[in-house]
């Protein structure tokens, strides 16, 4: 066997690894600059106007219905327009701070999970 002609599996690693890393960044720059993506302006701003839509829609469709099944034209409609509308907004307000669609969801890790004097009782 001859050692002095075989490749260095180091520097080989070492290649491959920065080859990997082209190609990761390169995948990265272009998911970023994909205007489909998820958090993208377009995407956001498509989500903002769902929410608002679907919350006026469903809070429409259900009073309407409630007040043709029990004949109260048009006072179901109206709450039910109003609560469709502040259902909308609510859902947008949690798009846009990151709360996610859960009562009482905040992401791991950001130390808003629990009040600062909670240790203190905690301990003592």
């Amino acid at each position: 066997m001859d050692d002095r002609n075989t490749p260095n599996p180091l520097d080989d690693l070492s290649q491959r690894l920065a080859r990997a890393k082209q190609v990761t960044e390169r995948v990265e720059r272009k998911a970023r600059l994909s205007p489909d993506m998820p958090n993208s302006g377009l995407g956001i701003a498509f989500r903002v106007g769902v929410e608002l839509v679907a919350g006026v829609v469903v809070g429409v469709a259900v009073g309407y219905g409630l007040d043709r099944w029990l004949g109260t034209s048009p006072w179901l409609l109206i709450v039910f327009f109003l609560l469709g509308s502040a259902g909308g907004m609510l859902n947008v307000w949690r798009a846009m701070s990151g709360k996610g669609l859960a009562a009482g969801y905040a992401k791991p890790g950001n130390g808003t999970d629990r009040r600062p004097d909670d240790e203190t009782k905690r301990e003592g």
